[in-house]
């Protein structure tokens, strides 16, 4: 179950990046756009439960596919998320 884990901690370091780059944003820009960014940080934390939830509950058979969609939904989404932080300092 390498691949597992694996994924398990790219979830978890790719929405911590995101994560960070609100915060650091937050404290470069006091005053401005916060919640915008508070929105950036939820709806991360919300992507994390959810991409954790759909890896806890691998069908039996199709895994591989599985992990793989779960991956790319991973990347799409997380790079729509930096996407938003770079709108944020614009």
């Amino acid at each position: 179950m390498a691949n597992l884990r694996k994924i398990k901690k790219d979830i978890d370091f790719l929405i911590n990046e995101v994560i960070s780059d609100c915060y650091l944003f937050l404290s470069l820009h006091p005053g401005g756009k916060e919640e915008e960014a508070q929105s950036i940080l939820l709806e991360a934390v919300n992507l994390r439960n959810d991409l954790y939830d759909r890896v806890n509950a691998a069908p039996a058979e199709g895994r591989k596919q599985h992990y793989v969609a779960i991956s790319k939904d991973l990347l799409r989404e997380v790079d729509r998320l930096f996407g938003k932080v770079s709108e944020l300092s614009r």
